[in-house]
């Protein structure tokens, strides 16, 4: 035989009930939907990435900022008197999306950073979108400065205070100040990195001929294209970057070059203060 069972409630008591069940029903509702917004999803990633400017690029909308830090970027970039970066930006983003294919940029918008650009892709491999990060990059422990023994025939002398190693990537310079009150010279080893040692060997087998930006530009960088109009603005300015840099590894006085000089609207030349030797 069955047996009923009865709950005898006030009814306060079961709107009560009926209330907080039906909260508990939607809070978790609420939980289920919810879904969390692009900088919750990249800080639990890395918190690194809320700190680099992050951007999406397409045809229609044109750059969306991912995150507060490129927000800011953009906002710097627009108010910066000079345009050249607003327009490498948009040039970069634009080949990419044309040719579908990485690009890592260095030394933008400024010496330390770089911009690396990567294309989306659907399933029919035409570009959807471009995602572009900006990184910072950390420079290398700057390298002791220490005397070395001469070594037979294995340095090629450019000039009295200026050498550089036949087969390794290294040059040596003169300290001009006496020791001692003897008036003796030391040599000092400087390395040099891959790039500053092709530009100098170039420079040195064509010593006092005056070599186009183009040329150099195709030297150093054989895969980067050259258009027929002549090095693209971020070209020029890479190629100048990296003369200053190998400046101020050679020249005595890096602000008034006395090794490699501008022959202006030119280019550049290596001009030997005496006949180049093997020492």
């Amino acid at each position: 035989m069955g047996q009923y069972v009865y709950w005898h409630a006030p009814l306060w008591e079961v709107i009560l009930a009926c209330t907080a069940l039906l909260g508990l029903l939607v809070w978790l509702t609420a939980r289920a939907l919810r879904r969390p917004d692009l900088h919750t999803a990249l800080s639990s990633i890395d918190p690194a990435l809320t700190t680099l400017p992050l951007l999406f690029f397409d045809q229609v909308r044109g750059i969306t900022c991912l995150n507060t830090a490129a927000e800011d970027f953009m906002r710097r970039l627009a108010e910066a008197p000079e345009s050249t970066n607003r327009n490498t930006l948009t040039e970069t983003l634009n080949r990419v999306y044309a040719q579908g294919q990485v690009v890592q940029h260095e030394g933008w918008p400024e010496e330390g950073y770089t911009l690396i650009v990567t294309p989306i892709a659907a399933s029919s491999r035409t570009t959807k979108g471009i995602l572009a990060l900006i990184v910072q990059e950390y420079p290398e422990p700057p390298q002791p400065i220490t005397e070395v023994v001469e070594e037979p025939k294995t340095w090629i002398a450019v000039g009295p205070l200026l050498q550089i190693h036949a087969t390794r990537p290294v040059v040596r310079t003169q300290m001009n100040h006496n020791e001692e009150g003897n008036g003796t010279l030391k040599w000092q080893e400087q390395p040099l990195s891959h790039l500053e040692e092709i530009l100098l060997r170039y420079l040195l087998d064509h010593s006092t001929e005056v070599q186009t930006g183009e040329t150099l530009f195709k030297v150093v960088w054989p895969d980067d294209p050259v258009e027929g109009y002549g090095l693209r603005a971020e070209q020029r300015d890479r190629l100048r970057r990296l003369i200053y840099q190998l400046r101020q590894h050679i020249e005595p006085e890096p602000g008034n070059p006395r090794f490699i000089v501008t022959a202006h609207g030119t280019g550049y030349a290596l001009y030997p203060e005496q006949e180049v030797t093997t020492v």
